[in-house]
C-alpha cells in the first residue's frame, strides 16, 4: 500500500510506495529531500492540531477602515438603586439604617417643638413692641405734663429701666426659642419658654399656656436627646 504524506517545505502531496519508511524521497515540486515518515508518524500529524493563522499586521490600509466603537459604561442615575449605584459609582453616597433612624427622629423632634416655638417667638416679639411703644408714650406723657427738675429724672429713668429690662428679657427669649428651633442648646431653649411665662408684656395670658406646651415637649426623652449641646 503506498504511503502518501505532505511535503515539509510546499505542502504538496507526495506518495511513495509501499516499504519506503525510513528512507529519504525528493519532493516532485520544489525538489526539497526529506525523510519518509511511518504510518504512527502519520498518525500523529493527522491528529495534531492545524497551525494557528499567521498574526494579521497592519497596514497603509488600515487607517481607512472605520474604527470599532468603544462599549460606553452604563450610566447610573440618581433614582437608581443605591446598592445597585454603589458597585459601579464609588462616590455614590452609602446611607446606613442607623444614619437614616437618626434623621427622621431628628425631624420629628423638630416638628414637635415647631409650633409652640413660634407661636411664643410671635408673641415675645409683640411684647417687645408694646413696652416700646409704651415706653415712648410715657416719655412724651411726662415732657408733656412739663415735669422739670429731679422729678422729670426719676420718671424718665425709671421708666426707660423697667421698660428696658422687659424688652431685654423678650429679647434673650427669642435668641433661646431661635436656639430651641434649631435644636441646638438644651438649656437656652429652656431659658427662653421660662422667660415667656414672666409678665413682661400684655401677652403675657397668651404666651403662659404656650409656654408651658413648648417646656412639656422638651421634657420628652426624644427630643432632649436631639439637641446638639
Amino acid at each position: 500500500m503506498p504511503i502518501d504524506f505532505d511535503c515539509a517545505v510546499c505542502k504538496h502531496r507526495i506518495r511513495v510506495p509501499d516499504g519506503a519508511e525510513g528512507k529519504r524521497t525528493k519532493c516532485p515540486k520544489c525538489s526539497a529531500i526529506q525523510p519518509v515518515p511511518s504510518e504512527s508518524d502519520e498518525l500523529k500529524l493527522k491528529d495534531s492540531p492545524a497551525d494557528p493563522p499567521p498574526e494579521r499586521r497592519s497596514g497603509v490600509g488600515d487607517a481607512f477602515q472605520p474604527k470599532q466603537p468603544t462599549p460606553r459604561p452604563k450610566e447610573t442615575s440618581l433614582f437608581d438603586d443605591t446598592s445597585a449605584a454603589s458597585e459601579t459609582n464609588p462616590y455614590a453616597p452609602t446611607h446606613s439604617d442607623d444614619s437614616l433612624k437618626v434623621s427622621s427622629a431628628r425631624i420629628e423632634a423638630i416638628e414637635k417643638l415647631q409650633t409652640p416655638v413660634l407661636i411664643c417667638l410671635t408673641l415675645a416679639g409683640l411684647g417687645i413692641a408694646s413696652n416700646l411703644v409704651t415706653l415712648v408714650i410715657s416719655v412724651i406723657n411726662i415732657i408733656g405734663d412739663g415735669a422739670r427738675g429731679n422729678e422729670g429724672v426719676v420718671q424718665l429713668a425709671s421708666y426707660a429701666i423697667g421698660f428696658g429690662f422687659a424688652i431685654g428679657l423678650l429679647g434673650f427669649a427669642c435668641f433661646g426659642l431661635l436656639q430651641a428651633r434649631d435644636l441646638k442648646s438644651y438649656g437656652l431653649a429652656w431659658a427662653g419658654f421660662i422667660i415667656t411665662l414672666l409678665p413682661c408684656s400684655c401677652c403675657f395670658p397668651l404666651s403662659l399656656p404656650i409656654s408651658i406646651w413648648g417646656m412639656m415637649v422638651l421634657s420628652d426623652n426624644s427630643v432632649q436627646r436631639e439637641f446638639t449641646s
